[in-house]
């Protein structure tokens, strides 16, 4: 009996070593062909997605980020390459001509390190789009700073901790979504990506400070829900909608100082937060038109938000003031903003 069972255990050890020794010999063979990548040994673009292990739709109409596909120009150079649900990326990717877009979803870069880097040197003259959703990269290496054309990068749930310090040289970068990440802090750096106009940064649970931005020029949506963010950013002169929703928020100093350099009306979300005050500055915010303030511990309100004649809606629901004060912030509101969509007390919708 004592013989069946250490034959058993053997047989299963030897097979554990094959399994291993056949996923090292794989792993090995993507590693080498990142580092040995020949990209004169393909004559068009047409020999390089020969050389996928997959293959590519170009019939299709409209793009879905569900399948995998390509889009080609004129000159049949690929310039659209979307890659869903595949095993690893193919090295022969970025010996693509042209290539202008570059979505990756649910697939792995085996050798990370080392792919994506080569990656970035061989694209950084074609490339305005990259994707990267679904997919553990844990953080970019520094040579993302030479994709000085890119326009969108979509780095969302990736599990990235941290930002190179070289993501503020991506001067056509307009839009940058890190949602859904592990990112802790922001680089000092992102103040020079002059371009930057969206910026989403919903779902890092570990954020607490994305002070850096302050003073961006250019920036006119910011998205930070569901952060431990502690204070507002200052003196971003071009926004125009700001999502700080379940955060750490106490109060918000120097509010004015967000886009008062525009005439478009502001829309401004700081629901599920710990606000005790308002400062009086809420009135010089350049046209507030929205303002949700649901679920904080608000006890009163500053006599200057009955001042701001742009305020179409504004939310105060579940907060701490008395039923007296409430009442008499309803009545005037009701003399001061007749047609101001008013959301008050404890009813869950308005």
């Amino acid at each position: 009996m004592k013989l069946q069972i250490i034959s058993i255990i053997l047989a299963c050890m030897v097979q554990m070593k094959c399994n291993a020794m056949e996923s090292y010999n794989g792993l090995g063979t993507i590693f080498q062909e990142y580092s040995s990548l020949d990209c004169t040994k393909y004559a068009n673009d047409d020999e390089v997605y020969k050389s996928f292990p997959f293959e590519l739709d170009f019939n299709s109409t409209r793009r879905d980020s569900s399948n995998t596909y390509a889009v080609k120009n004129a000159n049949e150079d690929i310039i659209v390459l979307n890659i869903n649900k595949q095993e690893y990326v193919p090295p022969a990717v970025f010996c693509l001509t042209d290539l202008q877009e570059l979505h990756v979803h649910k697939t792995k870069f085996h050798t990370f390190d080392l792919g994506l880097s080569i990656g970035i040197e061989r694209l950084a003259s074609t490339l305005k789009y990259l994707t990267i959703s679904d997919t553990p990269i844990h953080y970019l290496p520094e040579q993302i700073g030479r994709l000085i054309y890119l326009k969108t990068l979509d780095l969302s749930n990736t599990g990235l901790t941290i930002l190179p310090k070289s993501i503020g040289k991506l001067s056509s970068l307009t839009y940058l979504n890190l949602c859904d990440n592990k990112l802790r802090s922001l680089p000092s750096t992102i103040i020079n990506t002059r371009s930057l106009q969206t910026l989403v940064l919903d779902n890092n649970a570990g954020l607490q400070s994305i002070q850096p931005l302050n003073g961006h020029s250019s920036l006119k949506f910011l998205q930070a829900d569901n952060c431990q963010i502690e204070r507002i950013p200052l003196n971003l002169p071009q926004l125009i909608n700001l999502y700080m929703s379940n955060n750490s928020l106490t109060d918000l100093p120097n509010i004015h100082t967000l886009g008062n350099k525009t005439n478009k009306k502001k829309l401004f979300f700081f629901d599920n937060n710990s606000i005790r005050c308002l400062s009086p500055h809420i009135r010089q915010v350049n046209n507030l038109s929205f303002l949700n303030l649901n679920c904080n511990k608000l006890y009163i309100l500053p006599l200057d938000i009955y001042e701001i004649s742009t305020l179409q809606t504004l939310y105060i629901q579940n907060n701490d003031f008395g039923d007296k004060d409430l009442q008499e912030m309803v009545a005037r509101f009701n003399r001061t903003h007749p047609k101001l969509k008013l959301c008050y007390g404890s009813k869950i919708s308005c």
